[in-house]
C-alpha cells in the first residue's frame, strides 16, 4: 500500500516545477504524480491522478487561482489545495481562504517548511501564516467582541462542525467524520452562522483561530503558522 502523499504541481515555469518536485520528493514521504503549466491542466490532472494535494501558484496562468480552487472543490472535493504566494499576493489571501484553500505559503519559506505544510494538509490539518490569520481576523464581524460568550452558545456538535468547516472540509466529509447526514451538517452550519453572526468560510476560520480550535500543537512563535 502506497503511504506517500501524492501531489500535482501547478506553476507556469518548468524550472520552478522541477525545483519544487525535487524539494518535495527528497523527503521520501511525498510523490509528485503530475505537473501543470496552467490552472486548467492542473484541474484535469487532479481528475485523472486523484492526488491528495494540488500545489498551485497564486499567479497561475490562463485562469485565476480562485477558479482553480472552485473547480477542484466541485470535481475533486477530497483533494486539498495549497497555494504558493508572494508578498504582492497578500490582498488576495482572504479570497484564497474563502475559496477553500487549506493553506497559503510564501515562496520565501524554506523547502523543509513547504514539505511539512504539504504533509500536514494531507493529514487534514489547516495552517495559515500569521499575516493571513491577521487579515482574516481584522475583517471578521465585531472583530472578536463577545466571541467567548457567543461560542458558549454552541453545543459539542456545532463546535465540531465549526472547526471542520474552518479546515476546509465539505459538508459530506464532515458528516463522515462525525457521523452525521450531510443535511444535518448543513443545519448545524446554519445554526452556527445565526449564533455567531458569521457567514463566510473566512469568518469560520477567524473564529476557529481566535478560540484555539485550529491550534493543534504548533505555536505561532515556534512555527510561524497557526495550525
Amino acid at each position: 500500500m502506497d503511504t506517500q502523499t501524492t501531489v500535482v504541481l501547478a506553476h507556469a515555469q518548468t524550472m520552478v516545477r522541477e525545483g519544487l518536485r525535487g524539494i518535495l520528493e527528497r523527503t521520501g514521504g511525498i510523490r509528485v504524480v503530475g505537473e501543470a503549466g496552467s490552472g486548467e491542466k492542473a484541474v484535469r490532472l487532479a481528475r485523472e491522478k486523484g492526488p491528495a494535494i494540488v500545489l498551485v501558484d497564486a499567479a497561475i496562468r490562463e485562469t485565476s487561482v480562485i477558479r482553480v480552487i472552485h473547480a477542484l472543490a466541485m470535481q475533486r472535493p477530497t483533494t486539498r489545495v495549497v497555494v504558493l504566494t508572494t508578498p504582492r499576493d497578500e490582498e488576495s489571501l482572504e479570497r484564497i481562504i474563502e475559496a477553500g484553500a487549506m493553506e497559503s505559503i510564501g515562496t520565501h519559506r524554506t523547502g523543509e517548511r513547504l514539505a511539512m505544510v504539504v504533509e500536514m494538509v494531507a493529514a487534514g490539518r489547516t495552517c495559515f501564516p500569521p499575516r493571513a490569520s491577521r487579515l482574516v481576523q481584522r475583517r471578521a464581524p465585531n472583530n472578536g467582541t463577545g466571541l467567548e460568550e457567543r461560542l458558549a452558545k454552541l453545543n459539542e456538535k456545532e463546535r465540531g462542525v465549526l472547526e471542520l468547516t474552518a479546515r476546509g472540509f465539505t459538508a459530506r466529509e464532515i458528516g463522515i467524520r462525525i457521523h452525521l447526514a450531510t443535511k444535518s451538517v448543513d443545519n448545524y452550519r446554519s445554526a452556527i452562522r445565526k449564533k455567531l453572526g458569521i457567514t463566510t468560510r473566512a469568518e469560520f476560520v477567524s473564529v476557529a483561530l481566535e478560540t484555539g480550535l485550529l491550534d493543534t500543537g504548533l505555536s505561532p512563535s515556534s512555527s510561524g503558522y497557526h495550525c
